[in-house]
């Protein structure tokens, strides 16, 4: 292998992603320190062997993402974008990882003839686990509400509960979608502390201690437009 493609590959190795790299048959050359932190799996473990082998990827219906007709690298290698997509893969622990991948074909050797894809990753599990829930718990609450639209106004009386403010309204929505605290910071163009603060003072006024029961209690207290 080259010099350009050595220098590459030393970069990838101390990377804090996982990162890594197969040649055309989709055979692991490259699996970085945070892979093997991440996956459990050693670099002696997975050197030479088919990746789609070792990840066992899948999507949250179960359906293979990673197999010997890997449609991503396919996009890749006709130079069309692929955006980065969630896996489901399995540890050398035998236990579930989510991953979030992004792909980068690098060609290599004087005419550009040599192919390597390269897999960076990061470690989703908590934020995934806690979107599937979030889903669940907005389904059964769409059930709910479906179930006794029909209720008049005045068959239970309304919950009493501190107003929230616009701000905290628009916070809360972005909690019921799954969003970080980094991610609502972005979204609404104010700073992670704001964020933060804003966060727990739903937590003071709905009386509750985490983002999972702060949604369930605005679900149940209809303080969120399941419609939008």
């Amino acid at each position: 292998m080259g010099n350009v493609a050595n220098e590459i590959f030393r970069s990838l190795e101390d990377t804090a992603d996982g990162v890594f790299v197969v040649d055309s048959d989709f055979r692991i050359q490259l699996w970085n320190n945070a892979a093997e932190e991440i996956l459990g799996f050693g670099k002696e473990d997975v050197a030479g062997q088919l990746c789609y082998h070792i990840l066992q990827g899948t999507n949250e219906e179960g359906e293979p993402i990673c197999s010997k007709k890997c449609q991503v690298s396919k996009l890749s290698r006709n130079s069309e974008p692929v955006s980065s997509y969630d896996t489901r893969v399995r540890t050398n622990q035998d236990e579930e990882c989510w991953l979030n991948m992004s792909i980068l074909v690098l060609r290599l050797g004087k005419n550009r003839d040599k192919e390597m894809i390269v897999h960076i990753f990061r470690d989703i599990s908590q934020k995934k686990d806690d979107e599937i829930l979030f889903n669940q718990i907005l389904e059964k609450a769409r059930r709910y509400k479906n179930n006794f639209a029909n209720f008049k106004e005045d068959a239970a009386p309304e919950y009493q509960v501190d107003k929230l403010t616009r701000r905290q309204q628009e916070v809360l929505t972005l909690l019921a979608q799954g969003f970080s605290t980094r991610e609502i910071a972005s979204s609404l163009s104010i700073s992670q502390y704001t964020a933060r603060n804003h966060i727990q003072l739903i937590f003071q006024k709905f009386h509750v201690h985490s983002r999972l029961e702060a949604v369930a209690f605005a679900l149940k207290h209809g303080l969120l437009d399941l419609d939008k």
